[in-house]
C-alpha cells in the first residue's frame, strides 16, 4: 500500500509540473501572438493612410487642372510632405516579412511613378500648359498606376487579415491546451487529497507535514495561474483599447473627410456667387456671358462635392442622388421664368468618387448645351436625361430634348467650343463614344456610352447616413 501511494503520488506531482509548465508555455505564447496582432494592425493602418495621401494627391491634381485654382493643391502638397515618411515607418514594420517586403517595393515604385505623373502635369498646370497637363491624364496611366497600388495595398491587407485570422486560431487552441492544464491540475490535486486521507489513518504526524507542504504548493500553483490569468486580461484589455482607438482615429478621418468635401462645395458656390456679382456690374455681353458659363460649371462642381457621400470603403458613391441635384440645381438656376422642363433618370449604380465628379460635370455641360441651343426662338420645351446600364452591360448617358434639332451648318461650331472639348474629353478617360442624332420627337438625342467607366457592385457597398 505505501508503494502504490507513493507512485501514485509522484503522479500527481508530475502533473502539476506539467500543468505549471503548460500554463507558462501558453501565456507566453499568447503574449506573443497579441504582440504580432498588435503589429498588423499598425501596418494595415499605414497601408490604409498611404492610400488615403495617394487619393489626395491626384484629388488635388484634378481638382487644379480642371478649375485652374491653386487652393485645390493644398492636398496634394500635405499628401507629397507625408507620403514618404508613411514609407519608411511601413517598411520598419515589415523588413522582417520578406513577402511584405516585397509587397512595399512594389508599392514605392507605383507610388513614384504615380506622383512622378502627378508633378509633371501639375508643373505644366502652374506654367499654364493645361491642354497638354490634359493630354497627359487621358492617357490613362495615372488609373493604371491608382489600381495598381490599390492592388498592392488590398493585397498586403489580405495577407496581414490571413496572419491576423491564423493567429487568432492558435489563441484559441492555446486556450483549449491552457483549460486542459488547468483540469489536470485540479486532477492532480484530488489524487493528492485522497492520498493524504488515506495516509491520515497510518502516519497522521508526518502526512500532516507532507499535507500542508502539499496545500502550500498548490496555493502557490493557484497564485501563479491568478498572476498569469491576469496578464491575460490585462493584455486583452490593451488589445482592446488599440482597436478602439483604431476605430476612433477611422472615423476621424472619415469625418474629416466629409468636412471637407462639404467646405470644398461650399467654397465653390461662393465662388459661383462671387462670379454672378461680378457679371452683374459688366456692361460686354460677351463677357457676361462668359462668366456665365464659367460659373455655371463651378456650380456644378459645386453641387457634386456638396452631394458627394462616401461609402464604407471611402472611394465609392450612388451616382443616382449625385445626378439628380446636378439636374435640380440647372433647373432652379438656368429655368427660371421660363416653360421648359428638366426629368431625369438614374439607375442607383456606384462608382468611384472622382467617376462620380466627372460625370456630374459631363451631365451638366451637356444639359447646359441643351438649354443654350436645343430652344431658339421657342418659349417651351422639355430636357430629358438618364444614365442606366445599356447593352452589353455597358454604362450609357442620354441627354435629349424635343427642340428645333440637329443643323448641321451649327454643328463644326458647336464641336469647338469649350462646353464640347470638356465632354469629349472627360468622356474619353472612359472610352467615351459619343452618338447624335435626331430622335422621334424631331429634337437632338446625344448618347455617351462608357465601356471604361468601372461600376462597383451596389450589393457590396453600404452607403453611409447622412449626417
Amino acid at each position: 500500500m505505501s508503494k502504490v501511494n507513493a507512485i501514485l503520488m509522484a503522479l500527481a506531482f508530475i502533473m502539476l509540473f506539467g500543468a505549471g509548465v503548460a500554463a507558462l508555455t501558453l501565456s507566453l505564447r499568447a503574449s506573443s501572438n497579441i504582440d504580432h496582432a498588435v503589429e498588423a494592425l499598425k501596418i494595415r493602418s499605414e497601408l490604409k493612410e498611404i492610400m488615403s495621401l495617394v487619393q489626395d494627391a491626384e484629388i488635388g491634381q484634378r481638382g487644379f487642372l480642371l478649375t485652374r485654382d491653386p487652393q485645390y493643391l493644398e492636398p496634394y502638397n500635405a499628401a507629397r510632405l507625408f507620403i514618404d515618411r508613411r514609407l519608411t515607418a511601413l517598411q520598419a514594420l515589415v523588413e522582417r516579412d520578406s513577402e511584405q517586403a516585397a509587397r512595399l517595393e512594389r508599392l514605392k515604385e507605383a507610388t513614384r511613378q504615380r506622383l512622378q505623373e502627378t508633378d509633371t502635369t501639375i508643373a505644366l498646370g502652374r506654367e499654364g500648359r493645361f491642354g497638354e497637363a490634359l493630354t497627359i491624364i487621358s492617357r490613362d496611366q495615372g488609373k493604371a498606376l491608382m489600381d495598381e497600388i490599390r492592388t498592392i495595398i488590398l493585397e498586403a491587407r489580405a495577407a496581414e487579415s490571413a496572419r491576423h485570422d491564423e493567429r487568432a486560431e492558435k489563441m484559441i487552441s492555446s486556450r483549449a491546451w491552457l483549460s486542459t492544464s488547468l483540469i489536470g491540475a485540479l486532477c492532480a490535486s484530488l489524487v493528492l487529497a485522497i492520498l493524504s486521507f488515506q495516509l491520515t489513518r497510518h502516519q497522521f504526524a508526518t502526512v500532516t507535514s507532507k499535507r500542508d507542504q502539499l496545500i502550500a504548493l498548490n496555493e502557490e500553483l493557484e497564485a501563479r495561474v491568478r498572476e498569469r490569468t491576469q496578464e491575460l486580461e490585462i493584455a486583452r484589455e490593451r488589445a482592446e483599447a488599440e482597436t478602439n482607438r483604431a476605430e476612433y482615429e477611422r472615423g476621424r478621418v472619415e469625418l474629416l473627410l466629409r468636412e471637407v468635401t462639404h467646405r470644398v462645395g461650399n467654397n465653390l458656390a461662393m465662388v459661383s456667387s462671387l462670379l454672378r456679382m461680378q457679371q452683374a456690374k459688366l456692361d460686354d455681353d460677351a463677357a457676361r456671358s462668359a462668366i456665365e458659363t464659367a460659373r455655371g460649371r463651378i456650380q456644378t462642381i459645386s453641387t457634386a462635392q456638396r452631394r458627394l457621400r462616401l461609402g464604407d470603403d471611402l472611394q465609392s458613391t450612388a451616382v443616382d442622388g449625385l445626378l439628380e441635384a446636378v439636374v435640380s440645381d440647372l433647373a432652379d438656376s438656368a429655368l427660371g421664368g421660363t416653360a421648359m422642363s428638366i426629368s431625369g433618370h438614374f439607375d442607383p449604380l456606384v462608382v468611384s468618387a472622382r467617376d462620380a465628379t466627372t460625370l456630374a460635370v459631363v451631365l451638366g455641360e451637356l444639359i447646359s448645351n441643351a438649354i443654350k441651343h436645343a430652344f431658339d426662338g421657342r418659349e417651351s420645351g422639355t430636357i430629358r436625361a438618364s444614365f442606366t446600364i445599356g447593352s452589353n452591360h455597358i454604362p450609357c448617358m442620354v441627354v435629349e430634348d424635343d427642340g428645333i434639332g440637329l443643323d448641321p451648318s451649327d454643328d463644326s461650331k458647336r464641336r469647338s467650343g469649350l462646353g464640347s472639348m470638356i465632354i469629349e474629353s472627360l468622356s474619353r478617360q472612359y472610352g467615351g463614344e459619343i452618338e447624335k442624332r435626331t430622335n422621334e420627337h424631331g429634337g437632338t438625342s446625344i448618347i455617351i456610352r462608357l465601356p471604361k467607366l468601372q461600376i462597383v457592385d451596389a450589393n457590396t457597398v453600404e452607403q453611409r447616413d447622412e449626417q
